[in-house]
């Protein structure tokens, strides 16, 4: 399956020129898929110019037949932020907001437990992530696709929030900053946010086959997958309406291009029916810097690129752009794992003239370390617990011992049940309540888009619970032998 565009007679800064480029990307993204059974990818090259390299590989569906091609949409996640930002810059630039003003302003029930702090949070502070609304929020139970219902719903949800630190001041990356940006924009434009993206940036750009995960799916469309305790699943998911500014994007290799190739526009004449290039410069300067790299309207920004990474539970994205070296790239994978961002890392490589990395299958093991250290201890307390009652068990069934429980005295209610219990409450606390408070996610979302750490967690349960039963049943047990009749 090879899909290749137009063919290129320069190269860019130092990168190598096709086809030996686009041959080494081909060995790569096709070896690590073998490797690591990843069922479909899809590669964009762009340059200002357009789409200088484009391909897709493998398949839609893990077990299906339908091939993946330059057109076929992946969910992006987390880039979706980058073009919600940019409507808010469109917005900006036409008079309808101002980035420093506060939120309550375009939005006035929005604020948290300490309504003083929030009231300065700013539409600057969504974009960079510097509200201080806590990482953990999002909207992944919100429900309904009005926006004066998920703001009523989104209201109750903040209002005994805490703010991690004064607005303006620290980096806390949150899905909810863009989730508030795209109910400011409906509130603004007075439209429904995928119909104001639809008209006013994609349409504009050509990027014919990007719409919202919400809703009929297009047709040509890739299904995601993950790792279900060591096998690739296929794995669907419906995202909220209310998490579409956030993380509902659906495009594909080809649509990713013409964006990449908007994106570089911005040193020349750019596309003013979109954005001016002035603003599009602004939001690839960094406003919050972390160590090497800074962040700033959606991008994480170096001193060489500008880039975004995006994950969903069945579904990896990467897109980078190198401005100064004039070409930018993006990587589609239809399985959530690790290694499509060490295939990405290698890709930068070979554009470079370098040689690509070894990449370990250590590196992106089929099951989490986290459900893995789940399944080692359930197995202990599986073990431990029929090792407590065997001796017990085997008297019994030998009928030289009778069993009846005592009356606990009171020490022995103190350490076996009150001390047991607290100790038992306090591990189903964590796992139902605790986990869940800090994902931000409800215990029903997590057990539609992680069920093996789910299930994980429930053998879990069961078998602490067991061995906490046994714990404090085994002092109250009461052995008398049984003396044979005389004949």
């Amino acid at each position: 399956m090879i899909y290749c565009l137009l063919p290129v007679s320069k190269a860019y800064g130092s990168i190598k020129p096709l086809p030996e480029t686009t041959q080494e990307i081909d060995e790569e993204i096709v070896q690590n898929m073998q490797r690591f059974n990843i069922p479909g990818m899809a590669f964009v090259l762009a340059d200002e110019n357009g789409n200088v390299y484009v391909k897709g590989y493998g398949r839609n569906e893990w077990e299906g037949t339908e091939i993946v091609d330059p057109t076929t949409n992946f969910q992006i996640g987390s880039i979706s932020k980058v073009f919600t930002s940019l409507a808010i810059m469109q917005l900006r630039d036409k008079g309808l907001v101002e980035l420093d003003a506060p939120v309550t302003q375009y939005l006035p029930w929005f604020a948290t437990k300490e309504t003083s702090l929030s009231a300065r949070i700013t539409i600057r502070d969504l974009l960079n992530h510097t509200s201080g609304l806590p990482g953990r929020l999002n909207t992944h139970d919100v429900e309904g696709s009005d926006p004066d219902h998920i703001a009523s719903q989104i209201e109750r949800k903040l209002q005994n929030v805490q703010l991690v630190a004064s607005p303006g001041t620290t980096y806390e990356y949150t899905n909810m900053n863009y989730d508030l940006l795209q109910l400011l924009l409906e509130k603004v434009t007075k439209q429904p946010f995928p119909n104001y993206m639809s008209q006013h940036v994609f349409q504009p750009l050509g990027m014919n086959r990007t719409v919202y995960s919400f809703g009929d799916i297009l047709p040509n469309s890739a299904t995601g997958h993950r790792y279900i305790w060591g096998n690739v699943r296929p794995f669907h998911e419906q995202l909220s309406y209310a998490t579409l500014g956030s993380a509902g994007l659906t495009t594909s290799a080809e649509d990713f291009g013409k964006y990449i190739s908007f994106l570089l526009g911005s040193s020349s004449e750019g596309n003013p029916s979109v954005l001016r290039s002035e603003s599009l410069l602004e939001m690839h300067k960094s406003d919050i810097y972390d160590q090497s790299t800074g962040y700033g309207f959606g991008w994480e920004v170096s001193a060489n690129t500008i880039e975004k990474k995006g994950g969903l539970p069945g579904f990896t994205s990467n897109l980078i752009v190198f401005p100064n070296r004039s070409y930018g790239f993006a990587l589609l994978s239809n399985s959530k794992q690790n290694i499509t961002d060490d295939t990405n890392y290698n890709i930068s490589r070979i554009l470079e003239g370098n040689p690509p990395s070894h990449l370990s299958k250590q590196d992106s093991p089929a099951i989490n370390p986290v459900n893995k250290g789940i399944l080692m201890i359930s197995t202990l307390f599986a073990i431990i617990v029929p090792i407590m009652w065997i001796p017990t068990l085997l008297s019994w069934l030998s009928r030289k011992s009778r069993f009846s429980f005592k009356k606990p005295t009171l020490p022995t209610i103190l350490v076996c049940w009150v001390l047991n219990g607290l100790m038992l409450i306090g591990v189903l606390y964590y796992i139902y309540s605790y986990i869940p408070y800090e994902s931000g996610t409800p215990s029903l979302y997590q057990l539609t888009t992680a069920p093996d750490t789910v299930n994980g967690l429930t053998i879990l349960s069961v078998t602490y619970l067991l061995f906490s039963i046994s714990l404090a049943c085994k002092p109250l047990l009461r052995r008398s032998t049984i003396v044979p009749r005389e004949l």
